[in-house]
């Protein structure tokens, strides 16, 4: 039961960045394409997407310094 309603909580959020007019496209393709690639499975698409979107901001153009400082 609580999966479920896990399960509808991330279809809520899916559906909220696909029908969101302030969705970048490449944004709301690359959701789609995860998500057709793990049919049947919504958490798992999001979870690759958002995966996705977190190794982009790590790219040296949107690196952040580590907290701990140089090495």
């Amino acid at each position: 039961m609580q999966e479920e309603g896990l399960r509808h909580q991330i279809m809520g959020v899916i559906s909220h960045v696909l029908n969101d007019e302030g969705t970048d496209t490449h944004v709301r393709m690359a959701l789609l394409r995860h998500l057709g690639e793990n049919p049947g499975s919504p958490e798992r698409a999001l979870l690759a997407h958002l995966r996705d979107c977190a190794g982009l901001s790590a790219s040296p153009a949107h690196a952040r310094p580590s907290p701990a400082g140089p090495p």
